[in-house]
């Protein structure tokens, strides 16, 4: 964890000097001031790569000022014209990475040493400062602290900032939140506990109420899809809906995000291979990304209506689970035909996006890591979107995500879907087909349930996890998405 202070002018003390380092460093705003703390020398040093200005290369050096030794840090950013949103963050992140890294646990952070414009700057640093640092170590013994001490780091500007950044660390804390919820061990995590943590979450924040249906509920009021993948697990499903309606968004139509939380799939009788079942704890990181966005509205107190709904449930075998043929009757009333109990990701969406439908909002949006098919499309750099709109609809969205830099791309539901799923000759819908497109057929299935509603499905399945450290966090769960809805909703683009 990191603290912030904030000064309007640099202070000398024995703390570290942590600037940035444009490839044109004249054009900073306070070039004249860290020219003179580099003792006149800052030409020299960059042209004897003492300190580089390439694209987020943290590098240090010591200066002599007023005869006292002082460390400085820089992170380089490249040409100024090339730093935008997404270079920003990825530059913040190693500089708040090497800061870990090397137990720095104090320094001026010189933010008009960043030429970009201050509200950005600060936004993207609260952020970063929060998901670039991010550790899961709750079950390691004898783990050592993030920081060997408390780590409180300067911020010096000419601005005032610091509600900006108290605010957007809001947003860093929604992205940890998810992530943890994504990291603990499934058999910690299952239904129930993580309805409980949930409820924990929530009881305090303002302007939010919750449900919890258990599993004798689900079965008495019809919600037979959840209600069939949960049922073979000892730890039983559950449906969370989560309200959170701010007092100036009273006569506006929520919006609903709804987030997939299978806690963790076998397969069931459609069982996964001993390479596909590890990691299975990750196919709830749609719920836990919904939470974490209705965690960072809700105390960012966004003047909005927002509806949370997360389907939970546990994807076991015994010998009261659902097998191929099964049928069941969902929610909405509509029968489907069960073809692979792997899909059933797309079972637990159909009732709770149409249980999200009863709210009458205005747009339906849900997460889930919920098909391989959309990573073999689209790799692990984008989130596959899919509409019951046109594209035109999407285009605050996608624009978002320029700013955010969670690339998202746009697949298609055509009547070749529509024509698949309802290819049951014995219920109203089937969740499988051995076809290509299956993340299409998959999104065109769920569709079915939005029951009019204007709805965005993103398939998280390639973006939900990443295998490799990058400056936005560890291996691990991503917490994807959040940011962009987060800044959807902030700045009033969704649809109403």
């Amino acid at each position: 964890m990191m603290e912030f202070q904030y000064r309007d002018k640099y202070v000398a003390t024995d703390e570290p000097i942590i600037i940035g380092l444009p490839h044109e460093p004249a054009r900073m705003e306070n070039y004249e001031e860290v020219d003179t703390l580099l003792g006149g020398q800052m030409e020299d040093i960059i042209r004897e790569d003492v300190l580089s200005t390439e694209f987020s290369t943290v590098t240090t050096t010591g200066v002599t000022i007023q005869r006292d030794y002082r460390k400085v840090i820089a992170v380089g950013l490249g040409k100024i014209e090339a730093l935008d949103p997404v270079r920003l963050s990825e530059a913040l992140g190693r500089m708040f990475q090497f800061l870990k890294d090397t137990d720095t646990v104090r320094g001026q952070i010189l933010l008009d040493t960043f030429p970009v414009d201050i509200d950005l700057l600060a936004e993207t640093m609260a952020i970063m400062a929060e998901v670039s640092v991010y550790e899961f170590n709750t079950y390691k013994t004898n783990q050592p602290p993030l920081f060997s001490e408390e780590a409180v780091f300067s911020i010096t500007s000419r601005t005032d900032i610091e509600d900006r950044m108290s605010r957007y660390r809001k947003v860093g804390e929604g992205i940890v939140m998810a992530r943890n919820f994504s990291e603990t061990p499934p058999n910690i995590m299952t239904p129930e506990h993580m309805a409980d943590k949930i409820a924990a979450v929530f009881r305090s924040h303002p302007h939010v109420t919750g449900e919890v249906k258990n599993d004798e509920v689900l079965e008495e009021e019809g919600y037979g899809l959840i209600t069939a993948v949960g049922k073979a697990s000892q730890s039983k499903p559950r449906l969370v809906t989560i309200e959170y309606r701010h007092p100036e968004a009273k006569g506006y139509r929520p919006i609903a995000l709804v987030g997939k939380g299978i806690t963790f799939d076998t397969g069931g009788y459609s069982i996964k291979t001993k390479t596909g079942m590890p990691e299975m704890k990750y196919d709830m990181s749609g719920a836990a990304n919904v939470v974490g966005m209705i965690h960072a509205i809700s105390e960012m107190g966004l003047p909005v209506h927002v509806i949370g709904v997360v389907a939970l449930a546990e994807n076991m075998v015994d010998g009261n689970a659902m097998r191929p043929d099964d049928v069941y009757v969902s929610h909405s009333g509509q029968s489907v035909e069960i073809k692979n109990t792997d899909a059933e990701g797309r079972l637990v969406l159909g009732d709770a996006v149409f249980h999200a439908s009863q709210y009458a909002p205005s747009l339906i949006m849900d997460f889930a890591t919920l098909t391989g098919a959309v990573v073999a499309a689209l790799g692990t750099e984008r989130t596959g979107v899919f509409t019951n709109k046109d594209a035109a609809f999407l285009t605050p969205l996608v624009e978002m995500t320029k700013y955010t830099g969670e690339e998202v791309w746009h697949l298609p539901i055509s009547d070749i879907e529509e024509k698949n799923v309802r290819q049951s000759q014995v219920a109203d819908l089937t969740n499988h087909v051995e076809k290509p497109g299956r993340a299409s057929f998959a999104a065109c299935f769920i569709k079915q349930f939005a029951n009019g509603t204007p709805w965005i499905h993103f398939d998280i399945a390639g973006t939900g996890t990443s295998d490799k450290e990058t400056p936005y966090g560890p291996k691990g769960a991503t917490g994807v998405m959040i940011r962009t809805i987060v800044k959807l909703f902030e700045t009033g683009n969704v649809h109403e």
